[in-house]
């Protein structure tokens, strides 16, 4: 076989091994975004169980902690890979200082029916504050990860006094394209949860935290947002740490702080 031969038929092969690679990731491209498959471990004795149902008939079971009347409200939402009880000494820890605390899910994580998407999230999200009790105080979002979206375009939908971003993306859309160069991920995906396009519409204090050393969402992208929102923002970098090994001791005394330094919103 000649050279030439060899060169047309490796190129032909490497043609079509992008092709099936590019044809795997548009068809099961929600099957990597969302992962749904973990089950929550016991309820912390402080939390009961509470199950919603939404108008197009899902139904999601959420963990709440109720504080006294008017208390403000810490809704959490963690990552794609999460589940219910991802927060819970955060949030035992955050009632016992007078927050009521609500752990929010999606469909298709925590035995919950349905499909997730982007959509589908958001309506979740929505259906989880409605839910929230009519004497309830202020509203104060916790997002990780791919909850860091669902978190701020309820605060870009007016749904909240305050906002915090664990390890956000600007876009999950950004993170794909780096990780998948090669490919048109921006022609094809479905899902962007687009956080940049809606720091204009949010209007209330914002926390960033982000682990120097992220690398499932780039670290970059948390200083990228918080220089977005500009004054409104605090951004704290957590030295040496990742995307999954941020614990109660590297978040909580960053949050107090915050929370401290901003009661007038958070508690009037």
């Amino acid at each position: 076989m000649s050279l030439r031969n060899i060169a047309f038929l490796l190129g032909g092969i490497g043609v079509a091994l992008y092709l099936v690679v590019f044809a795997v990731l548009f068809f099961y491209q929600r099957s990597f975004l969302f992962f749904g498959g973990r089950t929550e471990a016991a309820m912390d004795p402080a939390y009961h169980a509470v199950t919603i149902k939404e108008a197009d008939g899902v139904t999601l079971k959420l963990w709440v902690i109720d504080g006294k009347p008017h208390a403000p409200v810490i809704v959490l939402f963690y990552g794609n890979a999460g589940t219910l009880s991802d927060f819970q000494d955060i949030g035992v820890t955050l009632h016992g200082e007078g927050y009521s605390i609500v752990h929010a899910s999606y469909r298709g994580y925590d035995g919950n029916p349905g499909k997730p998407s982007e959509d589908g999230l958001m309506n979740d999200a929505r259906s989880v504050l409605k839910s929230l009790p009519p004497d309830h105080g202020p509203i104060i979002l916790w997002g990780q990860s791919l909850g860091s979206g669902v978190a701020a375009r309820m605060a870009s939908e007016g749904r909240a006094s305050a906002l915090i971003l664990q390890s956000p993306y600007t876009a999950v859309v950004d993170v794909a394209a780096r990780r998948f160069p090669i490919y048109p991920v921006r022609w094809v995906m479905r899902d962007w949860f687009n956080t940049s396009a809606l720091v204009p519409k949010i209007k209330m204090p914002v926390l960033i935290m982000h682990g120097t050393k992220d690398d499932v969402v780039p670290f970059d992208m948390g200083e990228t947002l918080a220089h977005a929102f500009g004054a409104e923002a605090t951004f704290v970098a957590i030295p040496n740490r990742g995307h999954n090994d941020l614990g109660i001791g590297d978040l909580l005394p960053i949050v107090h702080k915050w929370l401290k330094a901003h009661a007038t919103w958070t508690h009037s």
